[in-house]
């Protein structure tokens, strides 16, 4: 079993990303938003260019590694094939290649197995899901049947689940947005800023949480694919590409 970096805590979402340029981001919550570095906030518009290009190389990869991860582990034993073999046709290589800005004479970008998981789950979800998904009134807050490596919801596992479960489960459409919005920008911004109330209802009473936007993203990409794919939805697949 492949393990990426752990979530430490239920919610305990820490770094020093958000929106770039823009200062701290006056929030009214228990979340607070911090402003990126410059370099870190160029690094996830790469990150995004590289994942996307990825994803589109082996889109049934992408799927079989999202079916066989949860929130903070992935596991291989579950992949029906070499894993080395399987991970060399997302053909990251050339997806880096393709992202380096003109002034660049070289590039190194590893990506954790966490990392590379959660952007892929954004990838997969806005390329199945270009308008979105509906929810019913009937469906759970909590899916119990997301898959989970080691075959049960180890907490460290399932407190981003629930987290990312609820938020998309109270405010689907703005969940969407924030997908939807590039790294960096002033949509971004405002799509982050309309989620921290829902975020701050979901996370009860874990107390005041630093949040990033790549962290931000990172659970509503889970929440989303996870709902398109093991709950019960109106899923709007119109536009579905090749």
């Amino acid at each position: 079993m492949i393990r990426g970096a752990l979530i430490t805590a239920a919610i305990a979402l820490t770094a020093t990303v958000a929106a770039a340029q823009d200062g701290d981001l006056q929030t009214g919550t228990r979340f607070m938003l911090y402003a990126d570095p410059i370099d870190q906030t160029d690094m996830r518009v790469l990150q995004k260019r590289i994942v996307r290009c990825a994803a589109m190389n082996a889109k049934e990869n992408a799927r079989e590694l999202l079916l066989n991860s949860d929130p903070v582990t992935v596991d291989a034993s579950g992949i029906e094939h070499d894993y080395q073999e399987f991970m060399a046709e997302f053909d990251l290589p050339r997806c880096i290649g393709r992202a380096m800005p003109p002034s660049a004479r070289r590039m190194g970008i590893r990506f954790d197995n966490k990392t590379l998981r959660n952007l892929l789950a954004e990838e997969m979800y806005l390329y199945e899901n270009k308008k979105g998904i509906t929810i019913p009134e009937s469906a759970p807050v909590i899916l119990e049947n997301r898959f989970y490596a080691g075959g049960e919801p180890y907490r460290m596992a399932k407190a981003p689940a629930d987290l990312a479960d609820c938020v998309v489960h109270t405010a689907p459409d703005k969940a969407h947005a924030l997908l939807k919005a590039n790294p960096t920008t002033r949509k971004e911004s405002d799509a982050a800023n309309a989620l921290l109330p829902v975020f701050d209802r979901c996370a009860d009473d874990a107390g005041e949480q630093q949040l990033t936007l790549a962290q931000m993203r990172a659970v509503v990409a889970d929440g989303l694919w996870s709902r398109a794919h093991y709950g019960p939805q109106a899923n709007s697949t119109e536009g579905e590409g090749e």
